[in-house]
């Protein structure tokens, strides 16, 4: 028989979701997101391990690799390319961004945010007339669900996201 160690209870918070119409294509959608973010290469961070690099080059390497906004892409999966196999075409992509600078002051207050950090957004196009869509649970949200400590870093997260996507309305074409 399995034993998974003694009951816990399960608390229900609210976690505050975005679902933002931004007049753009889909195609046009994924490229003007790119575009604010950059993109972090695994092999830097296997070499920084690896040497048992210094945490200020570790920072470096961080604010190298991130884009205008402070957030780099660490892995994105285009979920409606397999999807579209079935019942017709599916647009959307789900990316997991952040950044380790801003991650480790969360991480030493509670390690359980590393289900949380990096985060989620995704694109999608459901039809929707007035454009494809950036979609993303609030930060500040699920941090302080977790932890109400890590409520002001999800803040400051949320503040970074908001400036992700006005940069994106702003420039659209």
């Amino acid at each position: 028989m399995m034993h998974f160690g003694p009951y816990k209870a399960i608390t229900h918070t609210s976690i505050i979701r975005e679902d933002i119409t931004t007049g753009l294509s889909y195609e046009a959608l994924v490229v003007a997101f790119e575009r604010e973010l950059g993109r972090w290469d695994p092999v830097i961070q296997n070499t920084l391990v690896k040497e048992k690099a210094s945490w200020e080059k570790v920072e470096k390497a961080f604010q190298q690799m991130a884009g205008p906004h402070g957030f780099a892409i660490f892995f994105h999966v285009d979920q409606g390319q397999l999807m579209s196999l079935k019942n017709g075409i599916k647009k959307c992509r789900m990316y997991l961004i952040g950044n380790g600078v801003f991650a480790e002051p969360i991480l030493a207050i509670d390690i359980r945010a590393s289900l949380y950090v990096p985060f989620r957004v995704c694109l999608y196009d459901n039809g929707n007339p007035n454009g494809a869509i950036i979609g993303y649970d609030r930060p500040s949200s699920f941090l302080a669900a977790l932890n109400p400590a890590l409520y002001p870093y999800g803040l400051f997260l949320d503040s970074k996201l908001d400036s992700i996507v006005q940069s994106i309305l702003n420039n659209r074409k």
